[in-house]
């Protein structure tokens, strides 16, 4: 707070945040093989994210779901050379493809993954949680204004204190951009995970893996008031 002639000038940062049940679910899959050839171990990655992703590319339609998007990398090749007391054995060729599935339905999602818990070649890296796009805008609109009613109030708190009337606004920025600083906007959507850098399968299963996290949508802003 300072004074700018007769003005009484309040700084002040308003914050909200509410979590949502998600809506979409995308899921990080491996698909890999190893063996004593390159040209076998290849072509056996291949196959398995075929029939991987049969299902998902009969379910996938990206305006009505319930599979919005699909991704698959280049299979990517590497040779381990083990040796024993010092001795070369035979090396051993890995392969593997990367996969990414959206869904829309969570129920959908956990039934195609515990289909493939049991498939040897399937690894599950993580899910990320989301909302669909046009309900975060609208809740991302919500929580930025909310953090605007809530910058007010407490400068109008600091105004009531020193008996100096109702305050007006006079600059409302992102988190840093009042002084010229910019700064990332802190309204944002939360790919929710139990642990840092995603949730992946554990030694038990799916699990909980497959319980879907709560989306964070939080506001922050910075704002001048006057009185």
């Amino acid at each position: 707070m300072n004074e700018t002639g007769n003005e009484v000038v309040i700084r002040v940062r308003g914050e909200h945040e509410r979590e949502v049940p998600a809506e979409r679910g995308t899921a990080q899959l491996v698909v890999h093989a190893q063996g004593p050839e390159p040209g076998p171990v290849r072509s056996q990655v291949q196959a398995d994210s075929a029939s991987v992703l049969a299902d998902v590319r009969a379910w996938h339609d990206p305006e009505a779901g319930p599979v919005r998007r699909i991704v698959v990398d280049q299979v990517r090749t590497s040779v381990q050379q083990p040796s024993h007391r010092g001795r070369p054995r035979p090396p051993i060729h890995h392969a593997s493809v990367s996969v990414s599935v959206e869904f829309d339905d969570v129920a959908r999602l956990g039934s195609w993954l515990s289909a493939l818990n049991g498939v040897g070649s399937v690894g599950v890296r993580g899910i990320g949680w989301d909302l669909a796009d046009d309900h975060r805008r609208g809740l991302e609109r919500e929580a930025r204004q909310e953090a605007v009613r809530q910058a007010r109030e407490r400068a109008q708190d600091y105004a009531d204190a020193l008996d100096l009337g109702t305050v007006r606004p006079r600059s409302i920025a992102d988190v840093g951009l009042l002084e010229g600083r910019p700064a990332p906007f802190a309204v944002a959507r939360s790919l929710a995970a139990p642990a840092a850098g995603g949730a992946s399968e554990s030694d038990d299963g799916l699990g909980a893996l497959l319980e879907p996290d709560d989306v964070t949508i939080r506001a922050t802003v910075e704002a001048e008031f006057v009185v």
